[in-house]
């Protein structure tokens, strides 16, 4: 299963990496694809029974009151309570490392070998140069990411279908892409790793009973990144001599993922802002206002 991993291009031994003894496991389809429908199940069984009234109404509602309160009391146990913490301020620490380590080597690529080539990686330069570790631990992240369901159903809420669909078709994307080492998956660590950074300090600080501004364009951000990396994949499919056969069939499986995950991301800010989001993206504030 691993003889074809990793690909002949990247010099890198896996043995040699953080948590690289795992890979003989984790790098396998059949525990990946095991992995994902035992979440999927899990969380299907474990759902609390549908609440009758809008769960989109009652979120907004429950928010507007934290807005007003500012900093609200937590109704959690002090050890759930550092439990969420913890577990939201590693993550962002976490995601600031892959950034702040993955963008320069990006940024080197380009400087030295032209911008097509640093699109393309033709070279697999950025590969060899950090990234494919980079790119692994962060496949690896994915599944501890689970833990942000867990947290959702130990507050007694269901998991909605975009966090089910999320989490799960992100495993399978981060997979096919540490397997492949498409150009476009770097995107994917240096984009998604610097939201994220921002995304868990927030909840990190929610966690805590803090209710900053702004929700609203983290979601704009996510939705913003699924945007332009659609784009990015799609162009370095077609760019001729971009990225081989592998390298297109890793791409165009994170295609399928980002498309219904747009729409997904998308749905819920419709019905979580409303009027405040479809503001954030109009060119004629004082239109949407008036619609």
């Amino acid at each position: 299963m691993l003889s074809n991993w990793p690909p002949p291009q990247v010099t890198i031994n896996p043995e040699s990496m953080i948590l690289g003894g795992i890979s003989k496991y984790v790098m396998r389809m059949d525990f990946m694809l095991m992995s994902v429908a035992l979440y999927v199940g899990i969380i299907h069984y474990m759902q609390p029974p549908p609440d009758k009234s809008s769960v989109s109404r009652v979120e907004a509602k429950r928010q507007n009151l934290e807005k007003k309160a500012g900093v609200k009391k937590s109704q959690n146990s002090p050890a759930f309570t550092a439990f969420v913490f913890l577990h939201n301020l590693f993550l962002a620490v976490y995601s600031g490392w892959t950034f702040t380590s993955s963008f320069p080597i990006l940024i080197s690529t380009i400087a030295n070998e032209g911008l097509i080539n640093g699109f393309c990686d033709k070279n697999f330069t950025s590969w060899n140069s950090g990234l494919f570790e980079l790119a692994y631990i962060f496949y690896l992240s994915k599944y501890y990411e689970i833990v942000d369901t867990v947290i959702i159903l130990m507050k007694g809420r269901r998991s909605s279908t975009l966090q089910t669909y999320h989490h799960s078709g992100a495993i399978i994307s981060m997979f096919a892409g540490v397997y492949s080492c498409p150009a476009a998956i770097f995107y994917f660590v240096i984009v998604n790793s610097f939201i994220h950074t921002i995304m868990y300090s927030y909840y990190a600080l929610t966690s805590l009973g803090f209710s900053p501004p702004g929700k609203q364009y983290l979601t704009s951000m996510q939705i913003t990144q699924f945007i332009f990396g659609i784009a990015y994949a799609s162009t370095s499919i077609i760019l001729p001599g971009c990225s081989n056969a592998d390298q297109n069939l890793a791409t165009t499986v994170n295609l399928i993922y980002a498309l219904p995950l747009l729409y997904l991301f998308v749905s819920f800010a419709v019905k979580m802002y409303g009027g405040d989001f479809m503001r954030l993206f109009s060119a004629s504030p004082k239109k949407s206002k008036k619609n």
